[in-house]
């Protein structure tokens, strides 16, 4: 059966349909917030966005989420069939002093996969360094950055030695977080735009801001453009999550940790395929 190329309006479904022109090209586009099917009858040639879920940003001290990691692909070849695209969800905030943040949920489709952010680390208990990921976690205190999966996002920021131990930000899929210094914790690195969705560029996989120190006051760090979540504004309140659907990192904890506080929670990812016509 010959390929196919174009927007049709049977024989392809999955997710949630819809249409745009750009450029004088019509797009079909399939959107996956959450977990489903894709099926098609014939083959087709398609471009492809996933984001992993974001890495949760560390309890107290915490460093920031890492950003899920980011995979565009385009003009792939795609046989007749049905696929399972999954859609990760972002990892846990730290609590307190005892855990740091858990890692994102890898999303993926068509053999392709995009690892989970990593997360952020924290005052003391699971460690201070950042975990791992799609893009790495901020570190708390002395603490490493978390590494990045190559190809998909970019490592965490270090912390900072006390007396003010402000933690790192969380990679994102454009740039390393930020390290946390004597006067604030790290921003989270920004993330990337891409526009297969609606044809307008968005950002997506920023990661998540490191939390500052009350020792001397300092404020936490920003989150990176592409839903990171910001970190916590004090000592009593949970960091700020990074935004669903862009695979944000969640922001860290505001030390020292206090009933309530703890850090955010990563944002899920999302899976695009667009088909467009020739």
């Amino acid at each position: 059966m010959a390929q196919h190329y174009g927007y049709y309006s049977s024989g392809i479904r999955g997710g949630t349909k819809t249409t745009y022109t750009s450029g004088g090209v019509t797009y079909r586009v399939q959107t996956f917030l959450s977990s489903g099917t894709f099926e098609v009858d014939y083959p087709v040639r398609c471009d492809i966005l996933i984001v992993a879920g974001g890495g949760g940003g560390g309890g107290d001290y915490g460093g920031g989420g890492g950003a899920g990691g980011m995979i565009v692909s385009s003009s792939v070849s795609i046989a007749a069939g049905t696929y399972t695209a999954t859609v990760g969800a972002g990892g846990s905030g730290g609590v307190a002093q005892s855990e740091r943040g858990d890692n994102g949920v890898n999303s993926s489709v068509f053999s392709l996969t995009a690892i989970g952010g990593g997360g952020g680390g924290n005052e003391a208990g699971e460690g201070w360094d950042g975990i791992a990921g799609g893009s790495g976690g901020g570190a708390s205190y002395s603490g490493a950055g978390g590494t990045a999966t190559a190809g998909q996002g970019n490592a965490g920021g270090t912390g900072v030695a006390g007396p003010n131990y402000n933690a790192g930000g969380g990679g994102g899929a454009g740039a390393v977080g930020s390290n946390g210094d004597t006067s604030q914790g790290g921003d989270g690195g920004v993330g990337l735009q891409n526009n297969f969705r609606t044809g307008t560029n968005v950002y997506y996989a920023g990661g998540g801001g490191g939390g500052g120190s009350h020792n001397g006051g300092d404020p936490s760090g920003a989150g990176g453009n592409g839903g990171g979540g910001a970190g916590g504004p004090d000592r009593y309140t949970i960091a700020f999550s990074g935004t669903a659907n862009t695979g944000g990192g969640g922001g860290g904890s505001y030390g020292r940790d206090a009933t309530g506080s703890g850090g955010g929670t990563g944002g899920s990812g999302i899976v695009v395929v667009r088909l467009g016509a020739i």
